[in-house]
């Protein structure tokens, strides 16, 4: 394995923090959705019981870092979560063969033909806007639900959506039982695409982008803008964010956005331009990233509700926003070369060939670093791409990956 310096030292700063916090760990998982305050510390509450501490979250262990890990699925089910701060790594139960996949930063949701299986990587960060908590606690496989196929997974505080776009369905589960271990479905709707967006669902229904209520419910119109009621039109729709700007539904001629009051807006792609059929980028952040064909990428500022086309010198396989102060772009061409873009100069940085070009690559990233796998063999190659697409380190998995998250960020 390749050393970082400065990763070393982040690293053993951050798993001292852990070590500190082991002793708390259990098997409940439970994330409540508790009001943030002043308070750091318990207080005696004599008619009732000890007050929890501020952003505590039952059978958790706080932490001041992002906990950070790399949770993989072999093609044939085995399953293990490898340390980014300790180097070490833990295998968990077997789960069906994984064909599909998604992450929500915390779950890894994969399936093949039949059955979806969901698996908690046991790290997490809560942003509230104007601070962030990073939680740790046990990894587990949660459970499987019925009927596979291609995957989507999205989440808010209180509730996860799981979609399947090829079968048109989709489920919102119970997150505070999904962090228990339990598979608890409060709706289920036909849907392309699901997202969570406070206490509203935002759902493609046929050619319709609806705002719904948790319970998948239509709510009423909230303003001039939006079109709650009736629905706003979405031809073909595919591909859906959550940012800290508002729902982001891909559409065939450009994206419908919600906000959080529930209304929605249209904002259209240039005439005759490819369309990206699915969008990523650093959590919560307002700017996302989806592939123009074999052209470039498309960015789309979801605050200024404007796209912007990026040209590259080789097709991209896959493309995430980090949304960063340079504006980065992270991307792997058709070479297998990691290619980073500083929108913000246009400078372009790549590594050399890192993984096999005909194979579709697995691409995450965080504020720091990005991490690329190849299904092909089992390594992941750490890429620092605010130093020139640096390698940073080549860490070793027990097996290929078939599918791949970094949970905690």
């Amino acid at each position: 394995m390749n050393h970082d310096p400065t990763t070393d030292r982040a690293s053993t700063r951050l798993r001292q923090t852990r070590l500190l916090g082991a002793v708390g760990l259990t098997a409940g998982l439970a994330l409540t959705a508790t009001a943030c305050s002043t308070t750091s510390a318990p207080q005696a509450d004599v008619a009732t019981a000890t007050t929890a501490p501020h952003g505590y979250v039952a059978g958790a262990t706080e932490s001041q870092e992002p906990q950070l890990g790399l949770l993989a699925v072999a093609a044939t089910g085995e399953t293990a979560l490898h340390d980014l701060l300790t180097g070490e790594t833990t295998d968990l139960d077997r789960v069906d063969a994984a064909e599909h996949a998604a992450t929500d930063g915390r779950f890894l949701v994969t399936s093949d033909g039949d059955r979806t299986t969901v698996v908690d990587g046991g790290s997490w960060t809560v942003d509230h806007g104007d601070h962030t908590h990073y939680y740790a606690a046990e990894p587990r496989v949660v459970g499987t639900l019925e009927g596979g196929g291609p995957v989507q997974v999205h989440s808010s505080e209180t509730m996860t959506t799981i979609a399947w776009p090829e079968r048109g369905e989709a489920v919102v589960l119970d997150r505070a039982a999904l962090g228990q271990g339990e598979l608890d479905e409060t709706a289920r709707l036909d849907a392309t695409v699901l997202l969570p967006l406070g206490e509203h669902l935002v759902a493609a229904e046929g050619d319709t982008v609806h705002v719904l209520d948790a319970d998948g419910e239509p709510t009423e119109p909230t303003g001039s803008t939006g079109s709650t009621g009736a629905g706003r039109p979405c031809t073909d729709p595919a591909g859906g964010i959550v940012t800290r700007a508002g729902a982001v539904v891909g559409c065939a001629d450009g994206a419908v956005v919600a906000d959080d009051a529930g209304e929605t807006s249209f904002v259209a792609l240039p005439d005759d331009a490819e369309r990206p059929t699915d969008f990523a980028a650093r959590a919560g952040r307002p700017t996302v990233a989806g592939l123009a064909g074999d052209t470039g990428f498309w960015l789309l500022d979801v605050r200024e509700r404007a796209w912007q086309h990026v040209a590259t010198e080789r097709p991209l396989r896959a493309v995430v926003a980090v949304d960063d102060q340079d504006e980065h772009v992270v991307g792997v061409d058709d070479t297998g070369r990691v290619v980073v873009v500083t929108a913000s100069t246009g400078a372009v940085a790549t590594t050399d060939p890192v993984v096999d070009g005909d194979t579709a690559p697995l691409l995450q990233l965080d504020a720091q670093r990005a991490y690329v796998a190849d299904p092909t063999s089992a390594v992941v190659h750490e890429i620092d791409f605010a130093d020139g697409a640096r390698v940073a380190r080549t860490i070793e998995l027990p097996f290929a990956p078939a599918a791949f998250a970094e949970v905690g960020r």
